[in-house]
């Protein structure tokens, strides 16, 4: 079967109404076996085998042909713009991360105005730990309907980013970073996140507050403070909480809310976390 659609698109995605700024990803389960072809790919497509016993597959690229066994960790990466085609024999699962172009682009031209290093080396079968742990944090958090906030998905997606310039691009490219964050933009960062704890806030806003890109300010703000942005902002949101339930004058979901938490279930998991007691603990004590 021949089809003109990205490797893997019959499989639905769930995330739609997140703001993942347009990257998609969806684990797929024992798909039937078939051939899929695409001519040319709208975005940098990431493939990760997750079927537990090897699979025979047969895959072609622009500059790659692959015939054997896919084993469960290896992954594929190709180009946005280049030709993807795969076919197999038996029942397939993976993970699959279209990543938009554009995405990388501007991580890369907050360093450099060219857009040379951009394009992605296509590559078959190799494993990649981070890869495949930033992609699992991905689905857990789509899977939890975006619970960690936007802040947490802009720093997963700007790992990614990072890496696959890093690692995966046609020229070498390093980010030219300051060496570290002044106190007055520390100070600045913090005093958003405190003013804004009830609202997403997103690793761009944030950047912009301190007058740096998002990739500098995410390593440079856990440099700084021991903690990545969205940790930071977790935490500041849980003391708050526990600030509220002490007035006695908020129930556990009005305190939810008033702090940017999902849901009553999102604050109790993490005012365990770094308290030791449930909020209802902290009402009626």
């Amino acid at each position: 079967m021949r089809q003109n659609q990205p490797i893997g698109e019959q499989a639905s995605s769930s995330h739609a109404q997140l703001n993942w700024q347009e990257l998609e990803i969806f684990q797929a389960h024992n798909v039937a076996p078939q051939e899929l072809v695409v001519e040319s790919l709208p975005k940098h497509l990431i493939v990760i085998h997750t079927t537990l016993q090897p699979v025979e597959v047969i895959e072609r690229a622009d500059s790659l042909r692959y015939k054997g066994l896919a084993q469960a960790g290896s992954m594929n990466i190709n180009s946005a713009g280049s030709m993807s085609a795969c076919q197999w024999s038996e029942a397939i699962s993976f993970i699959r991360l279209d990543v938009p172009p554009k995405l990388i682009e501007q991580v890369a031209q907050a360093d450099t105005d060219s857009r040379s290093c951009c394009e992605l080396i296509n590559t078959a079968h190799t494993h990649d730990a981070k890869i495949l742990q930033i992609s699992q944090w991905l689905l857990d958090e789509q899977n939890n309907g975006g619970a960690g906030g936007q802040l947490y998905v802009d720093s997963l997606l700007n790992l990614l980013t990072v890496h696959l310039l890093r690692t995966y691009t046609t020229q070498f490219w390093e980010a030219r970073s300051p060496n570290r964050l002044t106190q007055q933009q520390v100070t600045r960062a913090i005093d958003y996140m405190h003013s804004h704890l009830d609202q997403d806030i997103s690793l761009e806003v944030l950047a912009q507050i301190v007058n740096i890109s998002p990739s500098h300010l995410r390593r440079l703000f856990k440099q700084a403070t021991g903690m990545a942005p969205h940790q930071y902002l977790l935490n500041l949101r849980v003391h708050r909480a526990k600030e509220l339930l002490l007035t006695r004058g908020f129930s556990v979901n009005e305190v939810a809310a008033e702090v940017g938490f999902a849901d009553q279930s999102h604050l109790h998991r993490h005012f365990k976390r770094l308290f030791g007691v449930t909020p209802k603990t902290i009402l009626s004590s």
